[in-house]
């Protein structure tokens, strides 16, 4: 077994024979690939040991690089977490202008035509959330209904055949 599915709970069995878990390497000797991963990292580091400021400040390193790569997505995801660090710190209006602008990802990524319906579909969705959470009713209620257009035109067309009455 090389990792239990879900940490701090046991892998596998009753508890009689408990699976021993493999050497974990520690996180800090872990190799990092790219400065947004580090980034990443880092951020959810500093969040984990209650530095919400160096959190947030790396999430929004994160999220505006990963604009930058076109990732919106990612982007999306990082300003959503920036967002709850500013909450974290009582920031509520850095914390709404971050939650904006994790919309605004979120938007951009579903309109891009090479992405699947699902992914577009969970985007809109995704938006829709935010707008919720800024109380933003109108811009909630447009991004789910252009998530049901997705879902609409996902489907397969069926014709119901007309029955002479």
């Amino acid at each position: 077994m090389d990792k239990p599915r879900h940490p701090g709970r046991r892998p596998f069995g009753n508890g009689d024979n408990p699976v021993p878990l493999p050497d974990l390497v520690p996180e800090q000797s872990v190799p990092v690939t790219s400065p947004e991963a580090d980034m990443w990292e880092e951020g959810r580091a500093a969040a984990r040991s209650g530095i919400h400021e160096k959190a947030m400040a790396c999430f929004v390193r994160e999220a505006e690089a990963r604009t930058a790569q076109g990732s919106h997505g990612r982007a999306a995801i990082a300003f959503r977490t920036a967002a709850e660090q500013a909450r974290l710190q009582g920031l509520a209006e850095q914390g709404e202008e971050l939650l904006y602008n994790a919309a605004a990802s979120y938007t951009h990524a579903a309109e891009r035509n090479e992405l699947s319906p699902g992914a577009a579909h969970q985007a809109w969705i995704s938006a829709a959330k935010c707008f919720l959470q800024l109380q933003e009713l109108d811009q909630a209620a447009l991004c789910i209904e252009a998530a049901r257009r997705v879902v609409d035109q996902s489907r397969p067309k069926v014709e119901i055949p007309q029955t002479a009455s």
